[in-house]
C-alpha cells in the first residue's frame, strides 16, 4: 500500500476499515494458495467466494473466524455437512519474531471457518509472503460442538431422513422461533418445519411472509420426491393470494 493511502486510512475511519480488510484478504489469499494441489477444493472455495475479514471467536479464542459470504448457489456446492477438519503443517516466517510461525486451518461442514497463526496480530506488515510453507500441510478430523440444526436432524425419525439431504437443511429464526429448511424455493425463500414438524412457507415479499401449510411433513417430503409439488406454482399463489 502506498503512503498516500496510509495518510487518508488514518485520516479516515471508513477508508482504515477498507484498507485493513484489503490486507487481510491478500493474507488469507496468499496462505490458501500456498495449499498443495490435494487442496483444491479449498483453494477454489476461497477463489469463488468473498473473504470479509478476520473477526474474533469466542468458541476458540486461540483462532480467528474467517467470514466468508458465498454467492448464488455457492454455500450448497461447498458445504459437507460433518466433514469438519484442521489442515496444519503451514508455516509462514514473521518479519516480526524473525521466524516461521504454525499456520491452522479449520473447515467446518467443509466450509473454511477459522484460521491461526502462532503468535502474531494477523497483520499484513508482520509476515513475508513470499515465505509461506504449505508442501507439508496435512488434515486431520477436528472436533466441533453439535449446533441445533444437528440436533434436529438427529431426532428425526429414519423414514423422514431417507428422504431429506442432510445438506440441505439449515436453521433460520422468525418471529423469536426456530425453522428448519428442507426446500428452497427461489431467491432466499424456503420451505420449512418448525421444531414440532409442521410445515411453513416462508416467502419474503409474500403476506403474511410466513404461513402454516396444512399438510405432514412426511407427506410433502413424498411429494418434493416425487416431483409433485410444484414450487413456481406455489411462489406464485403465494403473490396472487397477498393481493386478494
Amino acid at each position: 500500500m502506498g503512503i498516500i493511502q496510509k495518510i487518508l486510512a488514518a485520516i479516515f475511519p471508513k477508508r482504515k476499515a477498507v484498507v485493513i480488510l484489503n490486507e487481510q484478504k491478500e493474507l488469507f489469499n496468499a496462505i490458501i494458495n500456498a495449499l498443495p494441489d490435494e487442496f483444491s477444493d479449498v483453494k477454489a472455495q476461497a477463489e469463488n467466494n468473498n473473504f470479509l475479514g478476520f473477526k474474533n471467536w469466542s468458541l476458540h479464542p486461540d483462532f480467528k473466524y474467517t467470514e466468508i459470504t458465498y454467492p448464488g448457489e455457492n454455500y450448497f456446492k461447498y458445504k459437507k455437512r460433518g466433514r469438519n477438519s484442521k489442515i496444519s503443517g503451514l508455516t509462514i516466517f514473521s518479519k516480526t519474531n524473525k521466524k516461521f510461525e504454525e499456520i491452522e486451518i479449520l473447515l467446518w461442514d467443509n466450509l473454511i471457518w477459522a484460521l491461526k497463526i502462532s503468535h502474531s496480530n494477523y497483520d499484513l506488515k508482520e509476515f513475508d509472503l513470499s515465505s509461506i510453507k504449505g508442501k507439508n500441510a496435512i488434515e486431520v478430523n477436528f472436533e466441533f460442538p453439535a449446533r441445533q440444526v444437528d440436533l434436529f436432524y438427529d431426532s428425526l425419525d429414519e423414514h423422514i431422513k431417507q428422504k431429506l439431504d442432510y445438506n440441505d437443511v439449515l436453521d433460520i429464526d422468525y418471529f423469536g422461533e426456530t425453522f428448519y429448511t428442507f426446500c428452497e424455493l427461489e431467491d432466499g425463500n424456503y420451505l420449512a418445519v418448525n421444531n414440532t414438524l409442521e410445515v411453513y412457507s416462508i416467502v419474503h415479499d409474500a403476506e403474511p411472509m410466513l404461513l402454516k401449510m396444512e399438510i405432514p411433513f412426511i407427506d410433502i417430503l413424498e411429494q418434493l420426491a416425487s416431483n409433485q409439488f410444484d414450487k413456481e406454482q406455489h411462489l406464485d399463489k403465494r403473490y396472487a393470494d397477498q393481493a386478494v
